[in-house]
């Protein structure tokens, strides 16, 4: 009897110290709400992308790779522990009355209680309990529909708690209601204003792609300003680089779009899907532009990063290949002086931009060129990063580098990058 006793005060002082200063602040309840959010948007994800996999709109290696991403997401959403409430949410003024009462009333009622519903004869060890704890249930399920309706309600009561309006606007995107999620994310940009909170860049980001998902995906509308914003607060984040480089791609301002993307490929180096998807938006904005805008865009772009140490100093040096491009004399009727002339070094596999390149006229023909280092389109992807490569020569009509019909070309690979070989390329073929 002794021991119970004894464990029962510490249990109840236990129970003070952590429970009286609980209840003096304002916190917000909402982690169930949150756990039933989060499970049901991944459950929706799920039924998509396993829809899309039977459709053959992805294949099993993405369809594993976007599940596993759910998993993480979902894993990190439901294990996060929740932020410390910040000092406008917390009881401004100590109340040492309303302590000393809640220190009291807890042993007080918990004796009241254990009188009622206890077994003394059990605390003292007379009679053996022969109760079976029936197992809990969970939860009943909520549809996404539920979740983000009762989170509604909540936030009618509490409608200055931000957390809970960037769950719902979170919640909104996941069902494609992108006028409602603009509205709650600028809620908790509103909130954070009155609050003298710093302008956080990620809140911005999500609130910027929410305003151009509900403007039909354009970046170009009043997302802009907030992408523009957001640039200036964390240069070098991927998501704002594709994004700002997107808006000004499609407000036709290839230049600046390049600035953004020749800055973002080696960042995304460990993502091949989305450094494959950016060069070929790159090569789609270069070929807007002329081979000298190409070449100065490229002077301004970031340096390369220091090559690794397993390759060799002197790469730079023995990357180069001489080239000799002549037109097939049967072919000359088909051509005039002023075609455009490009020579290509491009990687065998990856991304489809030129390692190296030149610009000539047919007039020029024929000709021997030097590919090298120096002629990179982006400092980033250089002939002395690859062993082999594949050389082409396109006689363009319309004097874009990609090849259409009714253009002349030759390719020819592989080509070993460090053998200094010189190569012979005679244009015989008609696309």
């Amino acid at each position: 009897m002794i021991s119970f006793i004894v464990s029962a005060v510490v249990l109840v002082l236990l129970a003070v110290i952590f429970i009286v200063p609980t209840l003096r602040k304002q916190n917000y309840a909402f982690s169930d709400e949150y756990d039933d959010l989060n499970v049901s948007i991944a459950k929706e994800r799920l039924t998509e992308i396993k829809l899309q996999l039977e459709s053959g709109e992805i294949n099993q290696q993405t369809y594993q790779q976007m599940h596993d991403e759910l998993e993480s997401t979902l894993a990190l959403d439901l294990s996060g522990a929740g932020e410390p409430v910040s000092e406008q949410q917390a009881v401004s003024k100590n109340k040492p009355l309303t302590s000393v009462l809640l220190a009291l009333a807890i042993p007080v009622v918990a004796a009241g209680i254990y009188y009622q519903l206890g077994d003394f004869a059990a605390a003292t060890g007379t009679r053996v309990a022969q109760t079976v704890i029936p197992a809990g249930q969970n939860r009943p399920q909520m549809t996404i529909e539920e979740a983000i309706a009762k989170l509604e309600q909540r936030l009618v009561q509490e409608p200055n708690n931000p957390d809970g309006w960037f769950m719902l606007a979170k919640t909104y995107m996941a069902v494609k209601q992108f006028h409602k999620a603009e509205q709650a994310y600028k809620k908790v940009l509103d909130i954070d204003a009155s609050n003298q909170q710093p302008e956080d860049p990620e809140l911005l980001l999500r609130y910027a792609d929410a305003v151009a998902m509900n403007e039909g995906g354009s970046l170009t509308g009043k997302a802009k300003p907030i992408v523009d914003k957001v640039i200036k607060l964390i240069p070098n984040n991927p998501t704002v680089l594709w994004m700002a480089g997107t808006a000004e791609n499609q407000q036709g301002n290839y230049a600046k779009a390049l600035t953004y993307w020749y800055k973002l490929y080696p960042i995304i180096s460990q993502d091949a899907g989305a450094q494959s998807q950016l060069a070929s938006l790159i090569e789609k904005a270069e070929s807007k532009l002329s081979a000298d805008e190409i070449a100065q865009l490229k002077k301004m772009a970031p340096a390369q990063k220091a090559a690794p140490a397993s390759l060799p100093s002197t790469n730079a040096a023995v990357a180069e290949i001489i080239v000799r491009v002549e037109l097939d004399p049967a072919l000359k009727d088909k051509v005039k002086p002023t075609d455009t002339l490009f020579i290509f070094a491009k990687a065998m596999q990856g991304p489809p931009m030129p390692l190296a390149a030149v610009k000539k006229t047919v007039a020029a023909l024929p000709l021997t060129v030097s590919l090298n280092d120096a002629m990179a389109m982006m400092p980033q992807m250089k002939l002395s990063s690859f062993e082999q490569v594949k050389i082409s020569a396109v006689i363009s009509k319309s004097g874009q580098p990609g090849a259409q019909p009714g253009d002349l070309f030759v390719e020819i690979s592989p080509v070993n990058v460090k053998a200094q070989e010189k190569i012979k390329l005679i244009i015989s073929q008609v696309k």
